[in-house]
């Protein structure tokens, strides 16, 4: 009965992650959707790079653009 118990626990844990995760993962879309949202509004300051300014890469992050590409994603 024990084994039966801690396997229900267990399962429950599970479906609280899951439901977690996926919160978390619409958190992200959302963010995504609303920073992509500013970058086109051209009264939001900060949101569009300089003019000539290339993106500053992230020191010790290297990314394959041809592998971006190809892939969507690192």
């Amino acid at each position: 009965m024990e084994h039966e118990e801690q396997s229900e626990k267990l399962s429950r844990e599970l479906d609280r992650l899951d439901e977690h995760s996926e919160e978390v993962g619409e958190q992200i879309d959302e963010a995504r959707r609303e920073w992509e949202a500013k970058e086109d509004d051209p009264t939001v300051p900060g949101a569009q790079p300089d003019p000539g300014d290339e993106e500053e890469s992230v020191p010790g992050v290297a990314v394959d653009e041809e592998m971006l590409s190809e892939e969507g994603g690192p």
